[in-house]
């Protein structure tokens, strides 16, 4: 088990190296490319610089590994209680921006990004944390009990709370995604010309479409942003 985590942790650390890397290589050749995403190039070095830390560390396997596991799951915890604000700009500035890429599959369908953050973040890196500072909340539970049972109560919590909101989201999104709606939105979308959107500036129309047996009733505000 210990060396199946630890290859799991080497991998998410290589792969979120490489992303910090391949953005910090943007970000000096890329005519552009900073100011786009708005990089803080000393931002972007420490993110690589940390996640090659845990790369060494978990490779080597050394006293660090606990405090590491600990470091990644407060830092989900920090995430994770300003998801709702964090969200819509940090997986356009953080320097692991590719990662993020790697779960999205589809323009509208959010489940891949939803599985990482609250699966991969969340309850992963719970459990993370748990195993390697086992010999630790096990010594407590034996000096004592109850601060112990609560200490070790808490992760399960936590973890029972990402997975069943990582299912709502998916149950929400399963009864309110169309792919023949998004389809249809797409296809009057691109029918919409420079001055068709000047003709009708400020106002709202709507239409009715037809795909297969059924009818959509399109709903088109205008405006320029």
């Amino acid at each position: 088990m210990r060396l199946a985590l630890r290859l799991v942790n080497l991998l998410v650390a290589l792969v979120t190296l490489a992303s910090a890397l391949a953005v910090l290589a943007s970000d000096l050749r890329v005519p552009g490319y900073r100011e786009h995403y708005r990089d803080a190039l000393w931002f972007v070095m420490l993110y690589a610089a940390v996640q090659g830390v845990m790369l060494v560390g978990f490779a080597r396997d050394g006293r660090l590994v606990p405090w590491l596991a600990l470091s990644k799951a407060a830092a989900a915890y920090l995430f994770l209680a300003g998801f709702t604000h964090l969200w819509p700009y940090w997986r356009e500035w953080t320097p692991a921006r590719y990662v993020y890429q790697l779960f999205e599959w589809g323009e509208e369908r959010q489940v891949g990004l939803m599985a990482l953050v609250f699966l991969g973040r969340g309850a992963f890196n719970t459990l993370n944390a748990m195993y390697f500072t086992a010999p630790w909340w096990r010594a407590l539970r034996v000096r004592r009990p109850l601060l112990g049972r609560i200490v070790t109560a808490a992760p399960m919590a936590a973890t029972v709370f990402f997975v069943w909101t990582f299912l709502a989201l998916q149950r929400e999104e399963a009864r309110t995604f169309s792919a023949e709606a998004q389809d249809v939105a797409r296809l009057v979308y691109e029918s919409l010309d420079c001055d068709a959107v000047r003709a009708h500036a400020g106002t709202t129309t709507t239409d009715i479409r037809q795909r297969g047996e059924r009818r959509y009733q399109v709903q088109i505000a205008y405006g320029c942003a």
